[in-house]
């Protein structure tokens, strides 16, 4: 056989809580922005005449569950299994779809048998590629406790994992540093936009976000699926990670509630920056903080399905996926903006994804929307990711207070909060002029920031978003924009 087939090896995954960056490659440069250059990843090319591709398949043969990618739809050998889930039989292994001809398999033997099945997988010339599924994880921070590991310690008073009473607005310092008062005065959102929460779940009974929750117009509990997308009673969403229907957000993983409330929480106790959308619940990341790459794609797709206007992630690997790259392709084939968390660093203590990969941050697609952490003084925090080249705007992401599971309020610091109020952001600039597309989003609001002079050489933008300014060019650019829009600079903080 002499087809070069695709074998995607990547560095094993950090454990813990980590980083998210991303670029908007593909848009016109303005005068506060620069282009944006593909990061240099940690992956590796396996094709049949590769004298080391039996290195290869060793170095990743201690994984267990793996993604496996056909050329077409009717690659050879596959039969259905007969089991009511979708799974078919090829080759000895059972296969699950993941999406259109990519499906997972898992190899619970030797490291040597699992490397001599996939030896023989790439040898087919059927399969485009092969590779693990690898663990993904949420980006909030879970060193703060130590105030040194930040460049800005002002704005944590209290633990970040402390519970709080809410009292007023005030409590919510991020909301007056992007000035969303002004911006609330020409629009809230609307309702008619929907931002789907890939993450740990929502908490959809809380206060705060249960009249914001998107229910499927398509879908009753009945125990049917009445929309004949595959899935029954997905009327939140879905969760993914247990394969069921209950996207809810438990006391043990707090983390996809609080993301919701900071994009969009109704203001009963607390406001998201856009207290006027509507919130779909997709869970992959499970209890423990950790969700798979094989659900993580499925999320996305059910969300593209479903036409939502943009999806917050705020969690990410150091593991370069071509399965989750595919996905986020089909977002942005479909007009779906991808905000992705810039991510918090190794060990809390930031660095550049200029030169080093952090995932989905680190793919080029021109939907993606990368957001870095400061705090009340606008430095950037200890524990950020940065890049001059990709990561786009940085936001408000220390001492965040925001909804939690079980009715509660919580302060939580990381790239994890950054994301979704830039996220909240997207859904104000989309309301104030819905003709502009996602690629003329991410260029409004990367030139629209407070500029920054600390932030020059670390954010693409130079600066922090600031959501007055960002409303007021949406409405400025008109019922008919075209092409990418274009704004002043904002003057240096």
């Amino acid at each position: 056989m002499n087809k070069k087939l695709l074998l995607i090896l990547i560095a094993a995954v950090q454990a813990g809580c980590a980083p998210d960056q991303t670029s908007s490659s593909n848009l016109t440069a303005q005068a506060c922005t620069v282009p944006l250059r593909q990061v240099e990843g940690n992956t590796k090319t396996l094709s049949q005449n590769n004298s080391n591709d039996k290195i290869s398949i060793s170095s990743i043969s201690q994984f267990k569950n793996f993604i496996v990618k056909f050329k077409d739809h009717t690659a050879k050998g596959i039969t259905p299994s007969g089991q009511t889930v979708k799974e078919y039989k090829v080759k000895g292994l059972t296969l699950k779809v993941v999406a259109n001809n990519s499906y997972t398999f898992s190899m619970n033997s030797t490291p040597n048998d699992t490397a001599a099945k996939l030896h023989e997988l790439v040898q087919d010339n059927t399969v485009e590629y092969v590779e693990p599924d690898y663990p993904i994880y949420s980006t909030e921070n879970d060193s703060l406790n130590d105030e040194t590991a930040l460049i800005e310690t002002a704005d944590a008073p209290v633990s970040d994992r402390d519970r709080v009473s809410v009292q007023t607005m005030t409590d919510q310092w991020s909301l007056g540093k992007v000035d969303v008062q002004d911006a609330w005065n020409m629009t809230t959102g609307s309702k008619d936009i929907v931002v789907a929460v890939l993450d740990s779940g929502i908490d959809y009974t809380h206060k705060d976000l249960k009249n914001n929750m998107w229910n499927n117009p398509n879908e009753v509990i009945n125990g049917r699926d009445d929309d004949g997308n595959g899935l029954v009673d997905d009327i939140y969403g879905w969760n993914f990670n247990g394969n069921n229907s209950n996207p809810i957000g438990k006391s043990t993983s707090n983390h996809g509630t609080h993301v919701a409330g900071i994009v969009g929480g109704s203001g009963k106790n607390i406001f998201g920056i856009a207290p006027n959308v509507k919130l779909m619940a997709l869970k992959f990341i499970g209890e423990d903080g950790s969700g798979a790459t094989s659900d993580a794609i499925r999320g996305i797709d059910y969300a593209v399905k479903k036409k939502v206007f943009a999806i917050n992630n705020s969690w990410g690997s150091n593991s370069n996926s071509k399965a989750l790259s595919d996905a986020i392709t089909r977002a942005e084939n479909a007009g779906v903006l991808f905000v992705v968390a810039a991510g918090n660093g190794s060990k809390g203590v930031g660095y550049s994804i200029d030169s080093r990969g952090w995932y989905p941050a680190s793919y080029t697609n021109s939907n993606i929307l990368t957001v870095a952490a400061t705090g009340s003084k606008d430095l950037l925090t200890g524990f950020s990711n940065f890049g001059r080249r990709m990561v786009d705007v940085a936001a408000p992401g220390l001492s965040i207070l925001s909804t939690v599971s079980g009715q509660g309020y919580q302060r939580l610091s990381g790239t994890s909060m950054a994301a979704p109020l830039v996220t909240g952001l997207s859904v104000l600039v989309k309301a104030a002029n819905p003709a502009l597309n996602y690629k003329q989003i991410i260029t409004l609001i990367r030139n629209s920031v407070d500029r920054v002079s600390t932030l020059t050489n670390s954010i693409a933008s130079g600066g922090r978003v600031n959501a007055f300014k960002s409303v007021r060019a949406a409405l400025n650019a008109g019922p008919n924009p075209s092409g990418a829009v274009g704004f002043n600079c904002t003057e240096e903080q």
